[in-house]
C-alpha cells in the first residue's frame, strides 16, 4: 500500500552557523524529505552577515516545500549564538557579528509563514528528545564539542531555558581565570579555551614548535595546525597528540562530572566537529567519566552517546515547527 503523503505536515529547516547554512523540508515523523543542502553565509561589506541575502537564499526552498505533498507548517531556523527564542531576536552572534538582530520577524514578514527561532545547541537537544536517542527520557544534557564547547539542557521532561533563556552554558563555567587564556565570552580561562577545536588546535601548533610532536612538527612547516591534525597525528602513535587529547578528554569530563553531580542525569548526547572528527571519542569520554561521578548510582546508570542525526540542530528546528503549534508532543 502507497502512504498518502497529500496530508503530511512539514517544516522547512534552516540551520545557520557562523560561515556556513543548512537546509532541509523535513517530515512529521522526522524524516527528510530532501537531501541537507549547505550555502555560504553571504556577507556585507562591513563583515556582518547579510540577513537580506540570507532571505534570498530561503526563497527557493519556501518555494520548493509549497511543491510537495502536504502542508507546510512553517520555518525552524537554528542559529549559533545568543538568541531570544520567544522573540526571535538574535541577541549576540559574535561570528555572524550580529547584535540584536530580528531575523525570525524578517523571515517571517518575507515569507508570510509562523517562524520559530532558537539557538542551535537548544535545537539540538529538542530533535533527540522528539525523535533521536533521547525520546522519553526525563534528564540528559545535549553537549557540542566544536568551534565551542557547551550544550542545552532538558529536565523534568522538557527543555530547560533558565531565568534568561541562556542556561546550558556550563562551557563557560571557570576552569583557571589566571592563567587561562582569553575566551569569546569576555573572560579568562573558561572551559571552552581548554577542550575546543580551537584549544586542540593551539595545543597541537605549540607541541609542533616546542619539536614534542615529529608528526605535527612536520605539518607546521607549511601550514597552521588544525584539530584534525592533532587526531590523525594520535591516529599515527604520536604521543604528544596522545596526551593533548586524554587532556582534553580530562577536562570535559571534569566538566561534565560536575554537572552530573548537580543535575543527577541520565543520560549526555554529543556532538560538534570534535566528537565527529575521533571514532572512539565518545566511548573515551564514557570511559574517563566515571572518574569524576560521585554516587555509583550515576557511574552504573548514566549513558553517554553519540548523536542521532548528521546535523541534530536543523532536524530541532523542524521539531520546533511541530511542537510550538502542538502537533507533536516530547
Amino acid at each position: 500500500m502507497v502512504e498518502d503523503k497529500s496530508h503530511q505536515d512539514i517544516a522547512l529547516a534552516i540551520d545557520i552557523g557562523g560561515t556556513k547554512a543548512a537546509f532541509s523540508i523535513i517530515g512529521i515523523n522526522g524524516d527528510l524529505l530532501i537531501p541537507i543542502e549547505k550555502h555560504l553565509v553571504p556577507f556585507t561589506s562591513e563583515n556582518k552577515a547579510d540577513p537580506v541575502g540570507i532571505l534570498e537564499i530561503i526563497a527557493p526552498y519556501v518555494a520548493r516545500a509549497n511543491l510537495l505533498p502536504g502542508r507546510l507548517r512553517g520555518i525552524g531556523l537554528s542559529c549559533c549564538g545568543a538568541i531570544d527564542h520567544e522573540k526571535g531576536i538574535a541577541v549576540l552572534v559574535s561570528n555572524l557579528h550580529w547584535h540584536y538582530m530580528p531575523l525570525g520577524k524578517m523571515v517571517r514578514q518575507a515569507f508570510s509563514l509562523p517562524v520559530f527561532m532558537a539557538a542551535d545547541v537548544r535545537m539540538a537537544a529538542l530533535a533527540e528528545a522528539a525523535w533521536g536517542i533521547a525520546r522519553g527520557t526525563q534528564n540528559f544534557a545535549w553537549v557540542t564539542v566544536g568551534t565551542g564547547y557547551g550544550g542545552h539542557l532538558f529536565l523534568n521532561g522538557k527543555l530547560y531555558d533558565g531565568s534568561h533563556g541562556l542556561a546550558g552554558n556550563f562551557g563557560h563555567n571557570t576552569f583557571d581565570e589566571i592563567h587561562g587564556d582569553p575566551c569569546g565570552c569576555g573572560r579568562y580561562g573558561c572551559f571552552e579555551t581548554y577542550v575546543a577545536g580551537p584549544a586542540i588546535a593551539r595545543a597541537g601548533q605549540k607541541a609542533a614548535v616546542d619539536r614534542e610532536s615529529p608528526f605535527l612538527e612536520s605539518i607546521a612547516h607549511n601550514r597552521a595546525i588544525s584539530s584534525r591534525d592533532v587526531f590523525e597525528a594520535e591516529s599515527a602513535g604520536d604521543s604528544a597528540a596522545r596526551e593533548i587529547i586524554e587532556n582534553t578528554i580530562r577536562l570535559i569530563c571534569i566538566n561534565l562530572g560536575g554537572l552530573v553531580n548537580t543535575l543527577d542525569l541520565d543520560l549526555i548526547v554529543m556532538g560538534g566537529g570534535v566528537v565527529h572528527g575521533c571514532s572512539d571519542f565518545v566511548e573515551r569520554v564514557k570511559y574517563r567519566l566515571r572518574d569524576f561521578l560521585m554516587t555509583n548510582e550515576a557511574k552504573n546508570d548514566l549513558k553517554v552517546v553519540k548523536e542521532s542525526f548528521e546535523n541534530s540542530a536543523l532536524v530541532g528546528a523542524a521539531a520546533d515547527v511541530f511542537i510550538r503549534q502542538g502537533l507533536i508532543t516530547l
